[in-house]
């Protein structure tokens, strides 16, 4: 049916902050595409009348029914996010497209809809996107996110209250101030108790002592928080006493030594505290799950991709790295994962066997290299179609975090990620083609097959999240014809924002051109001071993950394939 051009609204009484807010959506957009909205007095004989209704049983979380009548349009949920969450997705079947923070497209003419009723619900109970775009809040709710990292307020239907997401074991325990008087509390390597990049000794019982005393001392401190980490730090060294390598050997991995103490933390506080949850990493050394040990009820275990590679289906390609260095962004070759039955698609079918809630912690650029060209776009879909099959509860997508902007095409990831973070069966094609036409405008056919160019570059290729500027699936052919997109493009770029994302995604090309080329080639530090020039006029903030910028361009200017980054000042901050 044809939307009149007057709208009115009414609510379940009184009415709630999410309907409120969904009302204020609603009529900033259709306000925007030409309707009137009535909020009291008399109104036009047709003007259509639209019911939102939060508290409706029986729906699951997220989740919203809408009805539409000649009568009106009905919209129902049983919570505050899936009544903002049906009304962006009505707004998007009337064809506004929310692409980007600062893009949203109106659509023209007159505005339609399917008159019935249809029911929509979450793939993932937990929608979690990394990328820094992401994490603002009326943008995330447009994109039917829950992230914990982000900035979703209540009104704007909540967010997972998560306390300390990841690696809090030398938060529980910190090093700093136990090793000197307890070296038993900390990882034996050797024979020896090792301070640096160490785990915690999960065998010692007084270990558990002050890692439940932690856990209450956080619960009571953040009542709002349902969900607190417990999870190893963020390198390997697990602990080799002879009590936990011989549980892990019982076990045949050593997520048996992490689950075990886990639960009992878990165990500890339910009573007392029966709708918090536990979090832990399947991770590194722990990725392989456990022969008997079984995760508590209270026990969410995230498993982690880090290993795989990401230009070919996770399920279908079975090559992994292992060696990975974090702090140093770096892993070592690619090998058959398969071939010793540690692959992680049996991790995942392994871990979906004996978990309750089981998470998984994706990612979704190259950290070493944020600008890279990243070849990961067939692979988005079909992976998360792979985590949903295997009965997994929660995805957290990682890219580009950065305080800044982002280039490689990753705005186009958000949104693609996000859109199948909440139905991984959607077309890609059609998501493709709105997103390139609505943030490109008339630079977008020069894009789509920049976009497709990338999409299908990498067939025979393996890409991992450290990879450097001589991968296999980067060469100078290919970025030539990038180059050559990317100049049709901005010829093409009739306004200031759509010339901006064109040069932005251009620095990806110049990026990778400039870290291929040979430092003592005439120019190359003129052609380093422009691009960094620019990416700081673009407002990138970061080549390298929490790398300073002007640092890492020295690299850029003296090393091929900007490899040497000895120098590189790490930096921190807030997430």
């Amino acid at each position: 049916m044809f939307l009149p051009g007057s709208i009115a609204f009414s609510s379940n009484h009184p009415s709630s902050e999410c309907v409120s807010y969904a009302e204020e959506e609603l009529t900033r957009c259709l306000k925007l595409a030409g309707l009137s909205v009535f909020a009291g007095g008399k109104m036009p004989e047709k003007t259509l009348i639209i019911h939102l209704e939060d508290s409706v049983p029986g729906l699951p979380g997220g989740a919203f029914r809408r009805t539409v009548t000649e009568n009106g349009i009905r919209l129902e949920s049983s919570e505050g996010c899936g009544i903002i969450y049906g009304s962006y997705d009505l707004l998007e079947d009337l064809g506004f497209r929310f692409l980007a923070p600062d893009c949203e497209v109106v659509p023209t003419g007159p505005l339609m809809l399917d008159s019935g009723t249809r029911e929509e619900k979450p793939a993932f109970k937990a929608r979690e996107l990394f990328w820094r775009c992401a994490m603002e809040g009326s943008f995330a709710v447009k994109l039917r996110l829950n992230s914990a990292r982000s900035s979703i307020t209540p009104r704007q239907g909540g967010k997972l209250m998560f306390y300390n997401f990841s690696h809090s074991f030398d938060t529980l325990v910190p090093a700093d101030r136990w090793f000197d008087s307890h070296p038993e509390y900390f990882s034996m390597r050797n024979g020896t108790r090792v301070r640096e990049k160490t785990q915690l000794c999960l065998s010692n019982p007084e270990v558990l002592s002050l890692c439940k005393a932690g856990v209450r001392r956080w619960i009571r401190e953040n009542p709002d928080c349902k969900i607190f980490s417990v999870s190893m730090n963020d390198w390997y060294n697990p602990c080799e006493c002879p009590a936990c390598r011989a549980l892990d050997a019982e076990e045949g991995s050593q997520a048996g030594s992490v689950i075990r103490f886990v639960n009992a933390i878990a165990d500890d506080i339910a009573g007392d505290y029966p709708d918090v949850m536990l979090h832990t990493l399947a991770y590194l050394y722990c990725r392989k799950p456990p022969r008997h040990i079984r995760p508590a009820k209270n026990v969410i275990v995230r498993l982690c991709s880090i290993e795989c590679c990401f230009s070919h289906p996770i399920g279908q390609c079975g090559r992994e790295r292992g060696g990975i260095d974090v702090q140093y962004g770096s892993a070592l070759n690619f090998s058959a994962a398969e071939a010793t039955g540690d692959s992680f698609p049996a991790d995942l079918k392994g871990w979906s066997k004996i978990c309750d809630h089981l998470y998984v912690w994706d990612y979704t650029t190259n950290y070493a290299n944020y600008l890279l060209p990243f070849p990961n776009l067939n692979v988005l879909q079909p992976n998360l179609r792979l985590f949903r099959d295997c009965g997994v509860e929660g995805v957290f997508e990682q890219g580009n975090f950065s305080h800044g902007q982002c280039s490689a095409l990753g705005q186009l990831k958000t949104y693609l990620l996000a859109k199948c973070l909440w139905d991984p069966d959607q077309d890609m094609d059609t998501l493709i083609s709105d997103f390139v036409k609505g943030y490109y405008g008339s630079a977008a056919a020069p894009m789509l097959r920049y976009v497709n160019l990338w999409r299908y570059s990498a067939a025979d290729c393996h890409a991992g999240i450290y990879d450097m500027a001589d991968a296999d699936y980067l060469t100078d052919d290919l970025l030539s014809r990038a180059q050559a997109l990317l100049k049709e493009a901005q010829k093409r770029a009739s306004t200031g924002p759509v010339q901006e994302r064109v040069a932005r995604e251009a620095l990806s090309v110049r990026y990778a051109i400039l870290a291929r080329g040979d430092p003592s080639s005439p120019n190359h530090n003129e052609a380093v001071d422009l691009f960094l020039a620019d990416a700081k006029r673009l407002g990138i903030t970061e080549l390298f993950e929490r790398k300073d910028l002007n640092s890492s361009a020295e690299v850029l200017r003296a090393s091929r394939y900007a490899r040497d980054r000895s120098g590189v000042r790490a930096i921190s901050y807030p997430i």
